[in-house]
């Protein structure tokens, strides 16, 4: 009896790896000739390593360690091999390997369609922030860290590996730095292991260029895993997805408040410039004794989430960051 054809159309590669249908004239941006085998021989479910290579007995060894660094792979923690999906192919080849020629309008759909997805997938933990629930340990960027907090949690872990920040290589809406995730464990293996002396210089040089500590912090059994990420409020998918649902102040979780000091201010205005949520406002008035026009700033507290990228740039030390008892925040 004849065998029915097996279908390894891009089409068919298309609807088993996930790819969204409009990246169909791009495919050869993403993927290589020999990513489509991967995809068909897989396509049924996991296999193991040597069940892999029975299928494709062509495959050299070390293409399938490769394969998992590209985000073509996943190894689950029982050793079996399965496809990993477009959204972690996405992720590591706008990290590690550019936008190879793809057209403005493609770069913006392809954007809105992982946001869509992140944000139908974040949902559910949202509702239950929403309902009075402490945030998930899996949910990541779960909690403003002030700097110092954030370089107290280097002490707590056993290894620190440099990447690239996701977020910002995808959207790439701004101009802060990109290499800055600090993660405490080595997806893929791709990542750099760097020292806590370098970790906190890396953590530091982010918060003077204006990026937000956040933490997506899991202690199990007195070992931390998670990362802390350096955040901008214009790529940051947890940050344009709690704008989007209205959960602003839930995630990432404020625990502190900003508290001018007057006394101390020398309406600067660095504060303005640097609030990436407008609590801070520059603008002028005329002085009474001279009648010239003086900068003079105000803070719109309900703004404010608590991230502490205006005190830690505060060249005066007007700015003290008051702790949220109900949120956790270090007295």
């Amino acid at each position: 009896m004849t065998q029915p054809a097996i279908d390894e159309t891009p089409a068919r590669f298309i609807e088993v790896f996930g790819v969204p249908a409009f990246l169909a004239p791009w495919l050869d941006r993403f993927f290589e000739a020999a990513d489509m085998p991967l995809a068909f021989a897989l396509a049924n479910g996991p296999l193991t390593a040597d069940e892999l290579r029975d299928r494709l007995p062509r495959m050299d060894p070390s293409e399938i360690e490769r394969a998992r660094r590209r985000g073509i792979l996943d190894r689950g923690s029982d050793g079996l091999l399965s496809l990993a999906g477009f959204h972690a192919r996405f992720e590591i080849w706008a990290i590690f390997e550019g936008w190879k020629d793809i057209p403005p309008e493609v770069r913006v759909a392809l954007n809105q369609w992982e946001l869509d997805t992140y944000q139908a997938r974040k949902l559910p933990q949202i509702e239950a922030l929403r309902a009075g629930r402490e945030p998930d340990p899996g949910l990541e960027n779960s909690e403003y860290l002030l700097l110092h907090e954030a370089e107290a949690l280097l002490d707590e872990v056993e290894r620190i590996y440099l990447w690239p920040c996701n977020c910002r290589s995808m959207m790439g809406a701004c101009s802060k730095p990109v290499t800055t995730c600090i993660r405490f464990s080595n997806e893929r293996g791709v990542g750099w292991e760097i020292s806590r002396e370098r970790a906190r210089e890396v953590l530091r040089q982010a918060n003077k260029a204006g990026l937000m500590q956040t933490g997506e912090v899991v202690k199990v059994d007195g070992r931390v895993t998670g990362a802390i990420c350096n955040c901008c409020a214009d790529c940051c998918y947890p940050h344009l997805v709690s704008a989007r649902l209205g959960a602003e102040k839930l995630w990432p979780r404020s625990r502190y408040l900003a508290r001018r000091l007057i006394e101390l201010c020398t309406a600067c205005g660095r504060c303005a410039r640097r609030c990436p949520f407008g609590a801070f406002v520059a603008g002028t008035r005329e002085a009474a004794e001279t009648g010239a026009a003086q900068l003079e700033i105000t803070f719109r507290e309900e703004l404010c989430r608590g991230c502490g990228v205006c005190a830690g740039g505060c060249p005066a030390d007007a700015i003290v960051m008051d702790p949220l008892p109900e949120r956790g925040g270090a007295p």
